[in-house]
């Protein structure tokens, strides 16, 4: 198992659940968190992390069965990340808050299996191995910082726009 990279997305994810959780039913849909000019929830952000994972174990399968990768997927053939942030929030939105986070849950525990199947083969930090990891640039990642870029990292910058959210509301 890759302790290192398993430990990274468990303590940004603890950190996200754990603020997420300590806001109010009304905080968590209230859009007052600025994403790159756009207001959003921590509901919403949370969907974010949802699209990302499930996008990231679509490509992983895919990859898996020898099929063609659609990226970023969802419909979606360019990289629109305004759009595809919108059907995230969209498509990752439930009925209730714990319908969502079981959600994630289960997304993040999908990503470990991965981790630990790639890291028993030898391919989690292997370069080349997935097609998929490769950037419109050309240069390729091993599967290892591709998941990393689509979990710890991404969770932890919701982390800090909640929490500069939560900062703005604090001092007016």
């Amino acid at each position: 198992m890759d302790s290192i990279l398993i430990q990274d997305i468990i303590r940004e994810k603890n950190k996200l659940e754990l603020l997420v959780c300590n806001l109010s039913l009304q905080a968590r849909s209230l859009k007052n968190i600025d994403n790159n000019g756009r207001k959003v929830s921590a509901s919403d952000l949370i969907a974010y992390q949802i699209g990302w994972g499930k996008c990231l174990i679509r490509w992983y399968e895919a990859g898996i069965n020898n099929e063609i990768i659609e990226m970023p997927g969802d419909g979606f053939l360019k990289w629109d990340y305004v759009g595809l942030a919108q059907h995230f929030y969209k498509t990752y939105c439930y009925d209730s808050f714990d319908q969502q986070m079981n959600i994630f849950q289960q997304t993040v525990l999908r990503i470990f299996e991965i981790i630990q199947i790639e890291h028993q083969t030898g391919n989690l930090d292997r370069i080349g191995v997935w097609s998929w990891c490769t950037l419109p640039s050309g240069k390729q990642w091993p599967l290892s910082k591709w998941i990393k870029v689509n979990t710890a990292a991404p969770y932890k910058r919701a982390v800090n726009l909640i929490k500069k959210a939560s900062c703005a509301y604090t001092i007016l």
